[in-house]
């Protein structure tokens, strides 16, 4: 992990690739942990539980702050070094998070209470770059989808397992939602995929989605593109 002194704060990078960016300061970080903290706001409800599988040094922390969301998050990550960064650096947001240094698919299975929204942003280096887990793909999205909430919500930060090819288990993934979305971004090689019983149209989501990063000044507003993935059942989950 290579660590790097950035105007407000600090960027965590594997390989070239930016794992985090630890703003110390509420405010966008301009990149994917907006739309992430802004897909936070928009989908969990009021009160609800929210679990980050992945946390790194909290890139999300910043902009949740700045869109002046609450939510407590509970994390988990093996990586307690990052971890230790956070709470040096951002110690006013440290009861923000109930962090756990295990296995997300252990973690998982171990909570007894479902989840209202469920993040996954796990990542490793893989020939010479950053990647997906192969459990990322495989026994993690079943998991996460048995511990939502009916109305649960999942989000997954993606990645293809070679430049310019998206893994073939994409389509498997969004079939495990009887409603999804795919949200592309201009500047990034990452997708995110959205799955739940029921979702916001991507129109809607994407509006909601652009104003709210507007608001805190991200450049990301307009960088997005929003994509219907077929499903079923659609209506409006936003609580924000």
């Amino acid at each position: 992990m290579k660590i790097t002194k950035t105007r407000n704060g600090l960027r965590l990078t594997q390989h070239g690739v930016v794992i985090s960016e630890l703003r110390i300061t509420a405010g966008p970080t301009h990149s994917i942990f907006d739309v992430l903290s802004v897909l936070i706001t928009l989908l969990n409800p009021p009160g609800g539980r929210v679990g980050l599988l992945g946390f790194a040094g909290g890139g999300m922390l910043a902009p949740l702050v700045a869109l002046g969301n609450d939510t407590t998050i509970e994390a988990v990550d093996l990586d307690r070094a990052s971890y230790a960064l956070f709470r040096k650096h951002c110690p006013t947001w440290r009861n923000r998070v109930q962090w756990a240094h295990s296995d997300a698919l252990a973690w998982l299975k171990k909570q007894g209470a479902p989840f209202d929204l469920l993040v996954e942003d796990l990542s490793i280096p893989q020939e010479g770059s950053v990647g997906k887990p192969v459990i990322s793909w495989r026994e993690l999205p079943l998991m996460i989808r048995r511990r939502l909430k009916p109305g649960g919500v999942a989000v997954f930060n993606l990645l293809p397992p070679s430049p310019g090819r998206w893994n073939p288990e994409l389509k498997r993934l969004a079939g495990l939602y009887p409603s999804a979305l795919l949200i592309h971004l201009q500047e990034f090689e990452n997708r995110i995929l959205v799955g739940g019983n029921s979702l916001p149209s991507a129109r809607e989501l994407g509006n909601a989605a652009r104003t709210a990063l507007e608001r805190i000044g991200s450049q990301q507003a307009g960088r997005l593109r929003f994509e219907q993935l077929p499903g079923r059942g659609l209506r409006s989950l936003l609580h924000h």
